[in-house]
């Protein structure tokens, strides 16, 4: 979605002022003039909350990936012997690491369903951040699959305590789940780029170019969608290789990169980038450029059914039913032939 419209005279494709180094561009008179106006744009940019939202999911699931002291793989945790002595006797304490790993994998358990939770959270804020947008519009359909994909791994979150060994009814049954949910965030990752494609502004900087934040966000998310539904399909295959396989972590990586690139599309829509080079090279101002294409910020909308589907449909009944009844009647008799 294009927060920046093409009137808008202090959107980033409008600029008119150009700098010749980035220590001009930083200079505090630029400073106290662009963070009024980027700040008052980004707290009413729906858009911006959801990306936000997204991001701090993406870093919850790296913590639980990296953090070995909330995964259990801290040497730390390691507690095999204690020696106790007292009153001149020597005591060996055996304590077992059942009760650590344990606490360890509930509190993993935990994480993931908090943050299932904030992933709905986040697909309801996307929905939400198409404010100029009907809800049969064609580019809404990717949002209702992120609702169906958020409520999948909610569900499979809630199992997660349930798991009963590689082979357990729960155990299998979660692997299902999450296989479905991947190919629903792939059919939702192509939708996406449909949505991007139907939106984005047609300016200097934009489209298919890595030079757009956006570009690089949805190639990135795409292909960590790919990379679920691979380490799903191997899990369903091979059970025993759940908690072994470990190739879902180069999709939370590709993921996370893929979410901050989201959040820098959003602040260079903002204007907060105003201080970077145009295409890599100062002394350039986006706005004084002469592509010889007006600046359009999107395409017209393509509305799923017509103007309003439910009232179309209803109409039509109306209107058929009224046509069957006048065909009933054979004649008219006037008023002043009526007995």
């Amino acid at each position: 979605m294009a927060d920046d419209e093409e009137n808008d005279p202090t959107a980033p494709f409008n600029e008119l002022e150009a700098f010749d180094s980035l220590w001009q561009a930083l200079k505090w008179n630029q400073i106290k003039k662009r963070v009024p106006i980027c700040f008052k744009k980004t707290i009413h940019n729906r858009y911006f909350f959801a990306n936000f939202v997204y991001l701090l999911y993406a870093i919850g699931i790296m913590v639980i990936d990296y953090d070995p002291w909330i995964n259990g793989s801290a040497e730390a945790g390691e507690i095999t012997n204690e020696i106790i002595c007292s009153c001149n006797e020597t005591t060996t304490a055996i304590i077992s690491t059942t009760a650590v790993v344990e606490t360890g994998i509930s509190l993993v358990n935990g994480m993931y369903l908090g943050l299932a939770v904030v992933h709905m959270i986040s697909a309801t804020l996307y929905w939400w951040a198409w404010k100029d947008h009907r809800w049969n519009d064609l580019i809404m359909i990717p949002e209702y699959l992120n609702h169906v994909e958020a409520g999948l791994y909610l569900w499979a979150a809630s199992w997660y305590q349930k798991e009963d060994g590689l082979y357990g009814h729960y155990t299998l049954a979660l692997h299902k789940l999450e296989t479905v949910a991947a190919f629903v965030e792939l059919f939702a990752s192509f939708g996406w780029i449909m949505s991007w494609y139907r939106t984005y502004t047609r300016a200097v900087g934009r489209g298919f170019t890595f030079e757009d934040p956006d570009t690089v966000a949805y190639t990135l998310t795409t292909l960590s969608s790919f990379i679920y539904i691979a380490y799903n399909i191997q899990i369903l295959m091979s059970p025993e290789q759940y908690g072994t396989n470990t190739l879902y972590y180069n999709g939370d990586i590709i993921y996370s990169i893929g979410a901050i690139f989201y959040l820098w599309a959003n602040l260079r829509d903002d204007g907060w980038l105003w201080w970077m080079p145009v295409a890599g090279q100062y002394g350039i101002a986006a706005g004084r450029i002469q592509t010889g294409k007006p600046i359009r910020a999107g395409l017209p909308h393509a509305l799923i059914g017509g103007n309003e589907p439910c009232l179309k449909c209803y109409r039509t009944c109306l209107r058929r039913d009224s046509n069957e009844g006048n065909a009933g009647n054979a004649t008219v008799v006037p008023i002043q032939e009526k007995v």
